[in-house]
């Protein structure tokens, strides 16, 4: 049966699962119409392509330089930070592994569900337990709980997504920094993944990290470019954490490529604009399906509760969603879909419409 999530080790999940769904239907990546990884629908920064297929010729004969200091300089002016704060990753997901090391090992790490399946895997990987907390109900149209903060006896790191995957919703700046002030009164580490955080901007508080507060970035989903690996740590000690990791995590081709795009601001402006119209639209036509309830969000995927297995039967008409059955706080009929250009969302839509 063609399912419309895939498991990985560790109690991990994610969309992306075009390979395995191709496989199971017999039929070519390219017939499928992938909903199910959430990337930036205007592509690739064409500067960026350049950059990367440049270095692919120039640069892969020798080893990276280790202490990244052009990407460094390059991220820390996109972010508005200082260079010496930031620790380049081998993805968003391993700037995370390196988070929960700078916790106290031996303490609990809290995770509040529904939320991104890696923060558990993390949480054991720097060898903490991890301890669920559902903090968004459907009732209150997922909106985070503060109460969910109030406990905070024996736990030594909290994850936070803002914007929230795969709900879709976020905090402002100042309610994260209250946030951030009462845990770490609580002598609890605060790591913040802003994953999703380019598409809204002023929401980030990647400027106020802290001896007790983090910030993960990724650089993949922003700018197109999953494949290739680019995410960083934002911490007031990278050196620190620095001890954990392989030597050269970041290849020359991902560096030059993000280099490049964290430059490009006319790309960054665009962005934000034309994904928020495509996302309202978007909203718009699955709100106006019989069956189907979106939830508002700020980044570029939307959640959406429908009929039972209507995942797995758009899978089988070549439409990939990522199905939100496993996460804590969901269950079946959930499922999120990427903003994707306005064709493909009609497409996604002209498809729902059938299965409806």
């Amino acid at each position: 049966m063609v399912e419309g999530w895939v498991r990985h080790s560790g109690g991990r999940h994610h969309g992306a699962h075009a390979a395995s769904a191709a496989r199971s239907l017999d039929v070519s990546e390219r017939d499928l119409l992938d909903f199910s990884q959430n990337i930036n629908p205007l592509g690739v920064p064409s500067k960026a392509m350049e950059e990367a297929q440049r270095a692919l010729r120039e640069e892969a004969g020798r080893y990276p330089d280790a202490g990244y200091h052009r990407l460094r300089q390059a991220l820390a002016s996109y972010l508005g930070v200082s260079p010496a704060k930031i620790l380049p990753t081998n993805g968003g997901a391993e700037a995370l592994f390196l988070a929960a090391r700078g916790a106290r090992a031996g303490g609990r790490a809290l995770i509040l569900e529904p939320t991104f399946s890696e923060y558990a895997a993390a949480a054991r990987a720097g060898g903490l337990e991890p301890v669920r907390r559902v903090a968004r109900r459907r009732k209150h149209g997922f909106r985070l709980d503060p109460g969910c903060f109030e406990d905070l006896d024996g736990v030594s790191l909290v994850f936070l997504c803002n914007p929230n995957n795969p709900t879709g919703d976020f905090r402002g700046r100042e309610e994260v920094l209250e946030i951030a002030e009462r845990v770490a009164g609580s002598g609890t580490v605060l790591v913040i993944d802003e994953a999703f955080a380019d598409f809204v901007p002023e929401i980030s508080v990647v400027a106020e990290t802290s001896r007790d507060l983090y910030v993960a970035r990724s650089f993949t989903k922003f700018f197109g470019i999953p494949g290739l690996r680019l995410g960083c740590l934002v911490c007031a000690d990278p050196g620190l954490l620095q001890q954990f990791q392989p030597s050269w995590p970041v290849n020359t081709v991902a560096a030059a490529a993000a280099t490049a795009a964290v430059r490009d601001v006319d790309f960054a402006n665009s962005s934000v604009a034309e994904v928020g119209r495509l996302r309202e639209e978007l909203f718009e036509g699955l709100e106006a399906l019989p069956g189907l309830t979106p939830f508002p969000g700020a980044a570029n995927f939307m959640l959406v509760q429908g009929p039972e297995g209507l995942s797995g039967r758009l899978t089988r008409r070549g439409i990939l969603v990522r199905g939100c059955e496993l996460f804590p706080g969901l269950g079946p009929g959930y499922f999120r879909v990427a903003v994707r250009g306005a064709d493909e969302n009609r497409r996604l839509l002209a498809g729902m419409r059938e299965e409806l």
